[in-house]
């Protein structure tokens, strides 16, 4: 049974395009505070990646294989298809906001117990679903910080300010 991530909501004062480029540029180095999380582009075909990611939860580094779906500038979605979680789902839609980028994140999780289905369900919702929605507020908080740092010093990328 599967339970969805906490909708998370952002706003960025950077323009979209310059959001969207810094969210998926996999395989980049990583971004400022992000704790030497990292990851590789397996195969690029168009518009869909599959990458390697290590993220950081606690004292743990886990691994995770999945395909991502670009949709410039508008959306990234992602599918899990190795690591520790048998699915996940995410989504992020970029929306232009005043003289800034709205993110909208949500997701879907499950995990699998074989020898009894609910527990799978209980650990999900109050195990994973909590250090899951973590990872995100972090990556998303880092994520905020350096493309506004970018946006205020950017050329290629201008926008209002305001005043």
């Amino acid at each position: 049974m599967k339970v969805k991530l906490a909708t998370q909501r952002w706003y960025i004062n950077a323009p979209r395009e310059m959001v969207f480029q810094m969210l998926t540029a996999f395989g980049n180095g990583s971004l400022p505070g992000s704790s030497g999380e990292s990851s590789k582009i397996l195969e690029k075909v168009d518009d869909t990646i599959i990458a390697e990611f290590m993220t950081t939860s606690g004292k743990r580094t886990y691994r995770t294989v999945e395909e991502v779906r670009l949709y410039p500038p508008e959306k990234v979605t992602f599918r899990h298809l190795e690591g520790p979680l048998p699915f996940s789902e995410e989504e992020f839609n970029l929306l232009d906001h005043g003289t800034g980028t709205q993110i909208e994140y949500s997701g879907k999780i499950e995990y699998r117990v074989r020898w009894l289905p609910a527990a799978g369900w209980l650990i999900a919702k109050y195990y994973v679903r909590p250090k899951y929605n973590t990872v995100i507020k972090r990556h998303l908080t880092s994520l905020k910080s350096a493309a506004e740092a970018r946006a205020a010093r950017s050329h290629v990328f201008p926008r209002v300010r305001k005043l």
